[in-house]
């Protein structure tokens, strides 16, 4: 349902019912929050990867054959409002989150992609959101999340047709960073999250809680937050490992500190 492997300070998460289009069931909504609370407090953590199993589907979203068992409005919420939590807990992880798109990517599964901060896809992947076709709207807080990396009117074009697109159109439009030929998604995912550890941790992750500042607070909060963080990583460890590296000629060896 959800595997995971550990690569030094590289975690690559999998799901794992390749029979059902690697959709998110209840199931593997708990084993993912679960997972994933366990990961915010990893302080060693440098990457997280996540990807689909077999070389179909990336993931299909939602599981259609529990939806069918929901009756009222109020179980409706409790079911979704899990998963918003997973897409909320995934976006929110300190370190950066690589998608690594082997597949179709539908619906909530196009939503996935949108909480991850590098996305790598293969050339015949397929991402989309159909869901104006089935007469409801995204249900993760996708919608916002694509107005937020595209605009509104490439959010507007992709939503109101519900059309699927190629993984070099998805590029274009920015959904995607990198299109990789052949099926080796996960060692160029790797091959990206080791190319991040010459960066010092501390760095990464004050730059990405400063990039997710910019869309949730005014320019000014987030200049302040910016002055607020400086400092303390001019005086940290790392920063001045780095310095003495380049008095030195080679490479620094960051702590995290």
């Amino acid at each position: 349902m959800l595997r995971s492997e550990r690569l030094k300070n590289i975690e690559l998460l999998i799901l794992d019912r390749p029979d059902a289009g690697n959709s998110i069931s209840s199931e593997l909504t708990t084993a993912l929050l679960e997972k994933l609370e366990r990961l915010k407090l990893d302080k060693d953590l440098h990457a997280l990867i996540i990807t689909g199993a077999g070389d179909k589907f990336f993931c299909t979203g939602g599981d259609i054959k529990q939806y069918q068992l929901i009756k009222n409005k109020k179980s409706l919420n409790d079911h979704f409002d899990r998963t918003r939590l997973v897409m909320d807990t995934l976006e929110e992880l300190e370190c950066p989150v690589i998608s690594a798109i082997n597949g179709y990517a539908l619906g909530g599964g196009a939503e996935l992609i949108l909480c991850t901060d590098y996305r790598l896809a293969i050339k015949g992947a397929k991402i989309g959101w159909p869901q104006a076709r089935l007469g409801i709207i995204p249900a993760w807080n996708g919608i916002d999340r694509l107005v937020r990396d595209c605009g509104p009117r490439v959010a507007s074009k992709l939503m109101f047709t519900g059309k699927q697109i190629e993984a070099e159109e998805a590029k274009v439009l920015g959904l995607i960073d990198q299109v990789i030929d052949g099926n080796n998604i996960v060692d160029a995912a790797l091959s990206y999250a080791k190319s991040l550890e010459e960066s010092a941790p501390l760095a990464l992750k004050a730059t990405k809680r400063i990039i997710k500042s910019c869309s949730k607070m005014t320019a000014e909060d987030v200049r302040k937050l910016q002055y607020d963080i400086f400092p303390d990583l001019w005086f940290s460890a790392d920063h001045k490992e780095a310095e003495e590296a380049f008095s030195e000629k080679r490479k620094p060896t960051f702590s995290g500190h």
